[in-house]
């Protein structure tokens, strides 16, 4: 009987080929490694598409075999690959996943930089010896259009950085602006110096900045650093819709917010706990212990004053962390109500009854044993000397 690998399974998915041309061009095609993947991607699709004449594929056939892309990211990368001219997309009113995706564009062109680099291979039909003339002049054609090429680009170049700086004092202006206008102060060199790394590091747009800003200070958030906490989540999370901020904002602002609130507030309930177990609640790290086990935790005012009773009652210098113990235990064994927690404690004080008399019973039997040994030890030698005396 022939053994099954599951090696022998995995060739049947084949290997996914790109061709090694991608790799040599790609800096002149203008891809990145991002790019080169969604290409592979593109390849594999092809190699399992059937039948062999279609030479399309769809967007539906490349999220089935490789289902890490999510239907954005491939649209997001289409669209861009469309905008360089490696790939042509037919659209005919249909969906996403139905339009048709063709690699002719990308063959062609890595075919004529190829024949550029080898001229020799456009002369298949023709004697090189007759035709060395002509292959040379084509050379310095494909020369002189590269010199002029890059020299088009230096001055498009130039051109775009320009415009994006144009573009970013007009972005840096306008949010700085709406800072003011919202503190009611000029601007202070640190919240400029992070206003310039939302806009080019983080790449965030001028409106979904502001709607940032608005939301942080409605909030009171002030602080550069806090902000740039919150936008550094904002990029994680790859969050770029207004319906996504308020979600973020209620979600995680507004409840950490809420938290240290509570601690700054008035709560009676923490001054009972405080007078009653004698503990000085005044801190807000100890304001933040009682939250944990009323809210965390999820025990009730009532059972925490039982925890801080049975503190009082088993320990002269207790704290939090004799009570927090209790409250462990309790919630271990799902103990939520006060008179399960009285149960709990008088079950825990007859064992230790029970424990602490059989100790003294123990410690009473060895005593009475070592006491019968010594009654009945005599030394020999005072043996002697009591029948001598008789």
């Amino acid at each position: 009987m022939q053994t099954r690998f599951v090696l022998m399974e995995m060739y049947r998915w084949s290997f996914a080929c790109l061709p090694g041309a991608i790799f040599n061009y790609a800096k002149e095609l203008d891809l990145d490694i991002e790019d080169i993947g969604i290409f592979t991607a593109l390849f594999y699709t092809l190699q399992q598409s059937r039948p062999l004449y279609d030479r399309g594929i769809t967007p539906g056939q490349v999220l089935q075999a490789c289902p890490i892309l999510s239907t954005q990211k491939l649209s997001y990368k289409l669209n861009r690959l469309k905008q360089l001219g490696v790939i042509d997309i037919d659209h005919g009113n249909r969906s996403f996943t139905e339009r048709i995706i063709y690699l002719d564009p990308l063959i062609e062109k890595l075919e004529a930089m190829i024949i550029r680099d080898h001229p020799r291979l456009n002369l298949d039909n023709q004697d090189y010896t007759s035709s060395q003339g002509q292959a040379d002049q084509l050379l310095d054609e494909y020369r002189e259009r590269i010199v002029q090429l890059e020299l088009s680009l230096e001055q498009e170049k130039g051109k775009q950085l320009v415009n994006l700086n144009s573009q970013a004092s007009a972005s840096y202006k306008k949010v700085a602006d709406f800072i003011s206008k919202k503190t009611g102060n000029l601007m202070s060199v640190k919240m400029s110096n992070e206003l310039h790394r939302w806009l080019e590091e983080m790449g965030f747009t001028t409106e979904f900045l502001l709607c940032m800003l608005e939301l942080c200070f409605e909030r009171n958030i002030f602080n550069p650093r806090d902000i740039t906490k919150i936008a550094q989540d904002l990029k994680e999370y790859t969050i770029s819709t207004v319906e996504g901020l308020e979600m973020y904002f209620k979600r995680y602002v507004d409840s950490e917010k809420s938290t240290a609130l509570r601690t700054k507030q008035f709560d009676p309930d923490v001054v009972e706990f405080g007078n009653f177990t004698g503990i000085d609640m005044g801190a807000d790290a100890r304001k933040q212990v009682y939250y944990k086990w009323r809210y965390d935790w999820g025990f009730s005012h009532p059972m925490i004053m039982k925890a801080g009773e049975v503190m009082c009652q088993r320990t002269r210098n207790g704290g939090l962390e004799y009570i927090d113990s209790v409250l462990n235990n309790w919630m271990s064994k799902e103990i939520r109500r006060v008179e399960d927690a009285e149960k709990e404690v008088q079950t825990f004080k007859q064992r230790n009854k029970k424990e602490r008399k059989q100790a003294t019973r123990n410690q009473k039997d060895t005593t009475r044993s070592v006491t019968s040994e010594y009654e009945i030890y005599v030394p020999p030698g005072s043996l002697e000397e009591i029948k001598t005396k008789v």
